[in-house]
């Protein structure tokens, strides 16, 4: 989603992935782990971020880590408490590598 001037107010909510934001040539990219955005009909948007990194700080060993424990932890998950956490833990670290890897 793109914010430009004359954007209709809006309230969105935010998945893990990728925030960029733009001032003038300069583009800084942030991994979101969830959130809100806030849109005015002004074009300005504020961010309501649970979690933000700058992409260039993200481990890519930590993010490969994270990704197989929640995969085994989903599969030897017993409860649907277990088995939903897991999925979370699956779905933020598959954002976070295609975040890293473009």
């Amino acid at each position: 989603m793109g914010v430009l001037p004359g954007h209709m107010a809006t309230i969105a909510e935010l998945k893990p992935g990728v925030l960029s934001m733009h001032e003038g040539s300069d583009v800084k990219k942030y991994f979101l782990s969830s959130g809100f955005a806030l849109i005015h009909a002004n074009s300005v948007a504020d961010i309501i971020a649970v979690e933000a990194v700058p992409i260039d700080q993200i481990d890519a060993s930590l993010v490969h880590k994270g990704l197989a424990e929640f995969t085994q932890k989903l599969s030897s998950a017993t409860t649907d408490l277990e088995k939903a956490e897991a999925q979370i833990g699956i779905d933020v670290h598959s954002a976070l590598y295609s975040a890293i890897t473009g």
